[in-house]
């Protein structure tokens, strides 16, 4: 399957079902009320973390993903089945994004996101009855799902990033430090997307895990080369390991790497410095090297020398940093409850007609449905009571004039 890490497309909730309009025509109950059940609620677009999948390519060509529709409600206060929901799986350390910015960070598995709810389903005749209305002969409509465009973005989840120009020997450092087998070649760019690989020590926990990020370059956090689209990977990993080809300058390459993780705002994560390719050095390259680079491990991936130091001092270091997750600047989840509320009602003028906004207002005249006398006579009676009708008068309205609500048109009355 192709690495892919990104990818759009359009989500649709279901529409909720309508209500429905009927009356109890039981034997020996000639005066039976009104029994029309509810709709269903529309299904949701809901995606899903998973630890089985490694790329977004299953969502890389979709472009509406609509959830299913709920039934109408019946008689004998019958109410109609709940749409089908659409639920997908994505990654661990998939974030989701609308226009209005990051909405989730699914960066455990199992994690669930609704990133379109259904639609409300429409009450029936059975609801409206009251001691003064007691055969309501009228109904709502199910409300339309939500439907947003979305971005997933896939991040990937390492415990160790190892970061280097091109060819400074992370993939094969990656194959010596696990059983992972990446790709190996001696032209740029070998490694077009993240390599994982698990390496197993008993001490932490049992595991962690090692990726190798493909090559940055000079002006990478401005899109050059393969770009920021690797840096996202390399902000998810809790350490990053500075893989410098201890042969060809390795003053110079670090150097190019701190400043494009600076320039990304990656500089504050955790750091170590690995020098590959000593076996390529004499000994006194390799002292020089030592006080250049206090701290730094020395290793060659090709004859393992210094590997097994190298993976004790990861684990080590991660051991030291405990274990949280970095969610930095993901919001709260919150749970949405759409309920009608009047608040901020307006009245404008405009092209002859008359445009009203507020809180809960299209929800009503959604629900309306407009070929029932006595449903439009009830979103009239709404109007009046919650003020809209004396806005409108006081704008100037008479009886007549177009009036819009979200979508709705109607004449005022």
């Amino acid at each position: 399957m192709q690495f892919v890490d990104e990818a759009s497309f359009i989500v649709r909730g279901g529409r909720g079902g309508d209500g429905s309009v009927s009356f109890n025509r039981e034997k020996y109950k000639p005066r039976g009320g009104p029994d029309g059940g509810r709709g269903g609620d529309g299904g949701a677009v809901i995606l899903i973390s998973t630890e089985d999948l490694s790329t977004l390519e299953p969502h890389a060509y979709r472009n509406v993903v609509k959830a299913g529709r709920g039934t109408h409600g019946s008689s004998n206060n019958k109410a109609g089945e709940r749409g089908k929901d659409v639920v997908l799986e994505v990654p661990v350390g998939t974030q989701v994004f609308d226009d209005d910015g990051l909405l989730t960070d699914l960066s455990e598995p199992s994690e669930t996101f609704t990133v379109a709810g259904g639609g409300e389903g429409g009450r029936g005749n059975g609801s409206f009855a009251t001691s003064t209305r007691q055969a309501p002969a009228f109904r709502e409509r199910g409300l339309p799902g939500e439907e947003r465009e979305i971005r997933l973005e896939l991040k990937v989840l390492s415990d160790v990033g190892l970061v280097g120009l091109p060819n400074a020997g992370k993939s094969s450092l990656l194959r010596a430090l696990s059983a992972a087998r990446p790709r190996v070649g001696e032209y740029p760019f070998t490694t077009l997307a993240p390599q994982l690989g698990v390496v197993d020590e008993r001490a932490y926990r049992g595991r962690f895990v090692v990726a190798d990020i493909p090559g940055l370059i000079s002006g990478a956090s401005e899109g050059r080369g393969l770009g920021n689209r690797f840096l996202r990977h390399v902000a998810r990993a809790r350490l990053l390991a500075l893989v410098l080809d201890a042969s060809e300058d390795p003053e110079g390459a670090e150097g190019t790497l701190r400043a494009e993780l600076h320039a990304a705002r990656l500089s504050e994560k955790p750091m170590v410095v690995v020098l590959n390719k000593v076996d390529l050095l004499d000994d006194e390259l390799r002292a020089y090297l030592r006080d250049a680079f206090p701290g730094a491990h020395q290793v060659s991936a090709a004859t393992a020398e210094g590997v097994g130091g190298l993976r004790d001092g990861f684990e080590e270091r991660l051991r030291e940093m405990g274990e949280e997750p970095d969610r930095t600047g993901v919001p709260e989840r919150e749970h949405r409850v759409f309920r009608p509320t009047w608040k901020g009602v307006r009245v404008e003028h405009e092209n002859g007609g008359y445009v009203v906004t507020g809180e809960g207002l299209e929800r009503l005249a959604l629900k309306t449905d407009w070929g029932n006398r006595e449903g439009v006579e009830r979103f009239q009676r709404e109007l009046e009571k919650i003020g809209v009708v004396g806005a409108l008068r006081r704008a100037g309205a008479t009886r007549g004039d177009e009036v819009r609500i979200g979508e709705t048109v109607f004449d005022f009355q």
